[in-house]
Parts: C-alpha cells; structure tokens; sequence
C-alpha cells in the first residue's frame, strides 16, 4: 500500500513539524486518561468505605410493623440466607447500634460516636482487610472487650492501642450501663464512614446493651472485590422469596425501614446502593465533572491538530502538486494526508496511556490522609487509580475520529486546487 509509505516517509522526514501535534497529543490524552482513572479510583474508594461500613454487598433485615427492625433466633435465619448466596460471598451478622445513646471515657475525656457496630471479625476478615490502621489491627477481636475507634477520635482522648477506656451505653431496657473497653485498633479514616464510626465484638456490644445472645438486627453478604447490579440483586432477591416473606427490593433504604403496608413481619434485601442515596449523588456529580473536563479537553486537542495539520497541508502545496502531476487521485492524496494523521494520533495515544498509567502509580505512592475528610476516597490512605477501560477507550477513539475528521477538510479542501497552482507554490 504506497499511501502508507508515503504517509511514513513523510513523518519520518518533517518529525520536527509533526513534534508539537505529537505532544498536545500525547498530553491531552494523558491527561483524560489521569483524571478518568484517578477519579475511578476514588469512587472504588468510597464504595469500600461504604462496603466496610454497611457490611457487604448486601444487608438482610427483618422488621416488624409493630417492634420494629430486629431478628431473634437470628442463626436459624442466618443458615437459609447462607444458603442462598454462592460459597465466595461472605455472609456474617451484625449488631448495628445507635452510638448518639453512648459515649467513651478516657481520664476525664468524653467522645461522642455516630454508629457503634458489633460484628464477627473472622466472617468479616475480607472487608477489614481494606481498612488502614496506623495502629493495633481486627485480629483476635473476636469474643473479648476491644474496640477499634478511628484516629481522629484517638486523638481527641489521647489513647493509644492497648489503652483502657469507659463505655457507658443506655441500655435497652433505658437503664445505664458502663463496661471496660480495650483499644485494639485505630484505623486512618476521618470520612462520613469511618470518623465517629467504631467496632466491636458481636456479642459484647450486644451484652453491652442488654440484648440476648440470640438476637441481631442484620445480616451482611459481601462480595469480595465485586460490586453486583440490578440484575444480580433482583436473582438473589426472587431466591429469597422462596424463603422468607420478602418486602419489594428497593432503591431507598428508607423506603422499608418506614414502611406501613405489607406484612406484619417482613424481610429486605438492602442493596449497597439502597443505603447510599446521597453518595450516589455525589458520584454522579464527580462524573459529570470529570466529563466536562475531558470534553475540554478533547475538543482543544482536535482544535490543535487540525488547525495546525490545516497549516501544514497549505505549506505542502506544492508536493500536493507534484502528487498531482504524476498521476495520482485526490482520494489517493487525501487517504495518504489521513494516515499521516492516523499514525501520529495512534503513537500518540499509546504513548499518552504508557504517562498516565507512570502518572497514576506515582501519584499512587503518595498519602493524602494529611487532607481533611479526604480519606473516603482513599484506600489505606493513598489513592488508587482504576483502569476504566471503556471510558479509555471511548476518550481515544473520539480524539482520533474527530481529529481525522478536522484533516480531512483540510486536505480535501487542499487538494481542490489545480495542479499548476499547486506547483508553483513554494513550501
């Protein structure tokens, strides 16, 4: 095919002309590239947290019109759920507690807690994995008095791992009840989800409260390193069915825990998404963000090449010529100006993914617990760049099919010249 040789010959010989369409290339789509897989990352990342947080993928609740959210004799529940998910899926049980109705003491120093969450660690060891502790960890939680609390609340009542601290719970019976408590772990996180957030055994912080052996008020399912969709929820929801007495699968938590129809007793499958109604929001937000970028971005790329390629087809009049001269079509002519173009934009974005994907793994090395409430997107306190491949390639195939289409009204509109005019232009 002498068009391409044409074509290669060409960049080969005018490189230093072609050099700064090369970088603007190169660097806009690198750039693309960067914020669309940092900004991947930090959603991955707020969906860990909320991942840790909520338990799993999944939370399997029981609620009762007239007592509200609870389940007694919760393992007979426990074994069906079980039952139900594949053998990959972590399925634990929870105590979720109110933490506004209890506080910690440590010499004289009180700390408030938004959420208390009584779990079993060792069913849970996939998700606790992800957490970043700057201290003590989860391990050998199970069955004693430890406490992992987030670092900003350490450093409010100056404790470290190993520490004693007072917990004082209003019980379930409305009585007061305080308990000793050891430090096992602080874990780096000053998020939504993890700042005034704290866990303990299952079933201290039950006793803790007053609530017997038997009962939970959730079961989690977890996924490890999965996020499932619409489809996969409504599967396991129509297994379950058969099972319990299930209420609709919903968008909004919310929209079970205040139910006032169905069932006097019913069951939920809660999505992780369910509980995220205004994350969610904000997720979206960051995309739209991040698009508009990118369309800037990609519209100053084509803009760039194509008004400089424009200046280059002109100052090659006279070689557009010499091509006429001997015979060759404007097709010809046009085909061997577009693979020009083609190659330079295909090195250029092989060359764009090779720096963002060096860019991401530098910026990956860096901790950014430093910045304030920064952490729900970080794991483990750096950031972690995730390799969206359909936006990649969705930003790549419209910076060339746009940029081919701006040189080829160029060229064409070049080669609409006769081809005496043509010769005796000088480049």
């Amino acid at each position: 095919m002498y068009q391409l040789k044409l074509a290669l010959r060409s960049l080969f010989f005018r490189k230093s002309q072609y050099r700064s369409l090369f970088l603007v290339c190169m660097f806009g789509v690198s750039v693309s590239l960067s914020a669309i897989f940092i900004s991947e990352g930090m959603i991955d990342a707020m969906n860990m947290k909320a991942k840790i947080y909520y338990g799993g993928n999944f939370a399997f609740m029981e609620d009762s019109l007239e007592d509200g959210l609870g389940m007694e004799n919760f393992m007979k529940k426990y074994e069906k759920v079980r039952s139900v998910f594949p053998k990959d899926a972590d399925v634990s049980y929870r105590f979720d507690l109110d933490g506004r109705s209890s506080s910690y003491f440590f010499e004289g120093t009180q700390a408030l807690q938004q959420t208390i969450k009584g779990c079993n660690f060792e069913l849970e060891k996939n998700l606790f994995d992800n957490m970043k502790f700057v201290d003590g960890g989860f391990s050998d939680m199970n069955g004693t008095n430890g406490v992992l609390i987030s670092k900003p609340i350490a450093e409010s009542l100056n404790v470290h791992v190993g520490d004693s601290m007072t917990y004082m719970v209003k019980t379930y019976d409305d009585a007061i009840n305080t308990v000793d408590v050891q430090v096992k772990g602080i874990f780096q996180d000053s998020s939504v989800f993890g700042m005034y957030t704290s866990y303990m055994d299952f079933s201290f912080l039950k006793s803790a409260y007053g609530r017997p052996e038997t009962f939970a008020n959730r079961i989690v399912i977890n996924f490890p390193g999965k996020y499932l969709d619409r489809k996969q929820s409504e599967k396991y929801q129509a297994e379950l069915e058969k099972l319990f007495p299930m209420y609709r699968l919903v968008d909004n938590k919310s929209d079970f825990i205040e139910r006032d129809d169905g069932p006097e007793i019913a069951f939920a499958l809660i999505p992780l998404s369910a509980n995220l109604t205004d994350v969610n929001v904000m997720e979206k937000a960051m995309d739209a963000v991040i698009f508009f970028i990118i369309a800037v971005l990609v519209v100053i790329i084509v803009a760039g090449i194509g008004s400089t390629y424009r200046i280059l087809v002109i100052k090659r009049l006279n070689e557009i010529g010499i091509y006429m001269a001997i015979g060759m079509k404007k097709k010809d002519i046009s085909l061997t100006l577009l693979l020009e173009s083609l190659v330079l934009l295909l090195v250029g974005c092989v060359s764009a993914c090779l720096l963002s994907f060096v860019f991401c793994f530098v910026v990956s090395k860096f901790n950014f617990s430093f910045i304030p409430s920064f952490d729900i997107f970080l794991i483990k306190g750096n950031l972690s760049p995730s390799v969206n491949v359909i936006w990649g390639v969705t930003v790549i195939v419209a910076v060339i099919s746009f940029t081919l289409l701006a040189v080829f009204y160029s060229a064409w509109k070049s080669i609409k010249v006769l081809p005496v005019k043509a010769l005796a232009t000088v480049e």
